[in-house]
């Protein structure tokens, strides 16, 4: 019953790594309204854990080395890629690119979801 916004990503990356923090400072802005997660596509957990820690984001992760989540919902290979998930779970948009701050990230995100940034 929440919207939730799917931050791709890999922690060699170095895109991603700029982004991370933009999407933890998205969470801090919307609150509750919508749940940020990223996923993290490669099978590397560890070098995943160790690149947010070391960026300072604490956002819920997902482990997906097989890139089964990306494949289920049609992503483009390519990292970062955001998806936009309405509060019913159907995807309201797919967005292969990376975001340089949490401005940005709400400003595409937001209209979707009906949720200022």
């Amino acid at each position: 019953g929440r919207a939730v916004v799917l931050n791709l990503w890999a922690y060699w990356c170095a895109p991603c790594a700029e982004e991370l923090p933009a999407m933890a400072e998205y969470q801090r802005r919307v609150g509750a309204g919508v749940t940020v997660v990223t996923v993290h596509q490669d099978e590397n957990e560890t070098a995943a854990l160790l690149r947010l820690a070391e960026l300072g984001v604490h956002l819920p992760t997902l482990q997906d080395g097989g890139r089964l989540i990306a494949a289920a919902l049609q992503v483009p290979n390519v990292m970062p890629a955001t998806v936009v998930l309405r509060r019913d779970g159907s995807v309201a948009e797919i967005l292969p690119r990376s975001f340089a701050s949490a401005d940005e990230i709400a400003a595409a995100v937001g209209p979707q979801l009906g949720v200022p940034g």
